[in-house]
């Protein structure tokens, strides 16, 4: 779980203040958990709620930006034998914070545009183009890595 709120928080101490959080609203809650579902679930979105009301009140969402789909972001599936998860995960972390934010709920939680648009209060369009934009960057990263690593085998 504290992973999770390492990649909303974008550092350690961001991190521990939101976790911090989540398990205070978890032991408070505690008698309202049903049976019903699995618990590590209930957990995990207890933290994500966390993570959400911390970047709210970062206030990290001050403006709409249009989403314009100029176009699609394609990788070669060869990327990611060149790539870690743990390579991909530290490239996440030094997006711009809202950028950040607004992936992490879309890829990572499942969220649709519309349920973050909601959820942090910006347009849909805005989600979109923070998505994009995460994309676009981290493309450009593992692009310049694996041109890099191309050239240190070259040399």
């Amino acid at each position: 779980m504290i992973k999770i709120c390492y990649r909303y928080a974008g550092d350690a101490d961001g991190a521990g203040i939101i976790y911090n959080n989540a398990m205070l609203r978890v032991f408070k809650h505690i008698g309202s958990y049903t049976d019903e579902g699995k618990l590590m679930a209930w957990i995990k979105t207890i933290v994500v709620n966390c993570c959400i009301d911390f970047c709210k009140k970062k206030n990290i969402f001050r403006q709409s930006v249009p989403y314009i789909n100029d176009e699609e972001i394609i990788l070669m599936p060869d990327v990611f034998d060149r790539v870690s998860g743990k390579e991909i995960q530290q490239m996440i972390a030094q997006l711009p914070l809202a950028t950040a934010t607004v992936f992490n709920l879309f890829i990572y939680e499942g969220f649709t545009h519309k349920q973050i648009g909601e959820i942090l209060g910006i347009s849909e369009g805005t989600s979109k183009w923070h998505v994009s934009e995460a994309k676009k960057t981290l493309k450009t990263k593992i692009n310049n890595l694996s041109e890099t690593e191309l050239k240190n085998a070259a040399g």
